[in-house]
């Protein structure tokens, strides 16, 4: 089985043995503009449909949600993608044709060379694993890139991809430095065919640190599952 199909419950298992993934232990940032949006989101169903009970009401953030997840998805098979086919915008999806012309754009400006993509990696000490986008190389440098859809980028993305780097150093691959590939969303929910790509700055610690936090809010779960025995033996 392909390592990035096991995972599940938030974790990787890699020959049995659990590992916490990076996105999961990242929740554990408060992100009050999700607070915003989950407001946002029934209170615009409500106006379209004054009827709406209010189990019905508090459901329609998880719909918008189901489609972001699967925007996301569709996405990110179009980077995987490229590598192998190359342009493939007859193939695309009306919907999704602007993200994939902002991220051939991206590849064209900047000349990138993708080395590995969609990559599983695993930190033995640390007990934690992800799967990273892109590491690419850009001019001379050796970079990580996280690809994103939506509005703008998130602090978390450069924890995510300094845990990342950590991994891949750890492995003995070489990285330069890290970034973030922004295809955004516009406010009408649509792509604008825009990029933003910006490079980040690592903090490792302030990575363990929410894993830290993590681990002490999640102990009872985290034992029922092994991964506190493992990680303490």
């Amino acid at each position: 089985m392909n390592d990035k199909n096991q995972k599940r419950g938030g974790m990787y298992f890699n020959n049995g043995q659990p590992y916490l993934s990076v996105t999961t232990i990242l929740q554990i940032i408060n992100k009050p503009q999700i607070v915003y949006w989950f407001g946002r989101e029934v209170f615009r169903a409500m106006v379209v449909n004054p009827s709406l009970d209010e189990r019905a009401a508090l459901a329609a953030p998880y719909a918008t949600s189901g489609k972001a997840k699967e925007r996301g998805t569709t996405v990110h098979s179009i980077i995987e993608a490229f590598k192998n086919t190359g342009e493939t915008i007859d193939t695309i999806p009306d919907e999704y044709r602007k993200y994939a012309l902002a991220f051939y754009q991206f590849m064209k400006d900047h000349k990138v060379e993708i080395i590995e993509q969609e990559k599983t990696i695993y930190d033995e000490e640390n007990k934690i694993a992800g799967t990273l986008d892109m590491y690419v190389k850009i001019g001379s440098k050796l970079m990580i890139v996280d690809a994103k859809t939506g509005k703008d980028l998130y602090d978390e993305v450069k924890l995510q991809n300094s845990a990342y780097a950590h991994m891949m150093r750890a492995s003995g691959k070489q990285v330069d430095e890290i970034a973030a590939l922004l295809l955004e969303t516009g406010v009408d929910g649509l792509p604008t065919g825009k990029y933003k790509f910006a490079t980040l700055e690592e903090d490792f610690d302030a990575f363990k640190a929410c894993k830290d936090l993590y681990v002490w809010k999640n102990k009872e779960s985290l034992l029922k599952t092994g991964y506190l025995k493992h990680e303490l033996a």
